[in-house]
């Protein structure tokens, strides 16, 4: 839900690896910003890890709109990732997402992003650059570090830190400082099932995402399993 790819996922995988998840969270947060309106989603992630570092991914979302479900998102991603010696892990690729009238955003209800990335053991980071990031910031930047930890065999605590940068163009005429972004959260494991709590939050200033005004700090729960 707040991220593309956990770090586990970015290790390139010694066998072609496919995957389904469905989830359903109290809300739909992408770096900060609630694209679900404040509402509760559900969502389907396929994914697929070939053996040579290649990787793709399918994700839909449906939102518990005052109209009943309606689709809300739907988000393609590929990309390529890669052992960088015995501690590293490296990886590029692009994503494509498109959001229903039903979603929290005012207009421009699509971007697309390339990125690169490095990640470790524990803590990773990602740089990402999109040409028209939701149709009105024109150039954008965000840089995010991540990371995660086992805390006990069935108990795993994750974070991020992100800036987003609008570099020039667009509709936007916000200002163009870095709009910083923060998760914390924690999965709990019972077995083929996981429950997640995720605060997240967003600094205070001009709203890049245009969009209805919604909490700027928020605790998402959720839960997931494995098809």
């Amino acid at each position: 839900m707040l991220a593309v790819f956990s770090l586990a996922a970015l290790a390139a995988p010694a066998v072609a690896q496919v995957g389904a998840v469905v989830s359903a969270y109290s809300d739909q947060r992408f770096r900060g910003y609630s694209l679900s309106d404040g509402r509760p989603v559900a969502i389907l992630d396929l994914s697929f890890d070939s053996s040579n570092g290649f990787y793709g991914a399918l994700s839909g979302s449906v939102v518990a709109s005052r109209e009943g479900l309606r689709p809300l998102s739907g988000t393609v991603n590929a990309g390529y990732a890669r052992r960088l010696g015995s501690r590293f892990t490296g990886d590029v690729g692009v994503i494509h997402a498109r959001y229903s009238h039903y979603s929290g955003l005012a207009s421009g209800r699509a971007y697309t992003e390339v990125y690169g990335g490095l990640s470790g053991k524990h803590v990773g980071t990602r740089l990402s650059v999109s040409p028209d990031y939701v149709g009105t910031a024109g150039w954008t930047v965000h840089g995010e570090i991540n990371g995660h930890f086992d805390l006990t065999p069935t108990l795993l605590a994750d974070g991020a830190l992100g800036a987003l940068l609008p570099v020039g163009g667009g509709a936007y005429k916000g200002s163009s400082r870095a709009q910083w972004d923060a998760r914390v959260g924690l999965t709990r494991r019972l077995g083929p099932i996981s429950l997640h709590a995720a605060l997240t939050a967003r600094a205070k200033g001009p709203d890049i995402y245009a969009g209805r005004n919604h909490r700027r700090t928020a605790l998402v729960v959720g839960v997931s399993t494995a098809l």
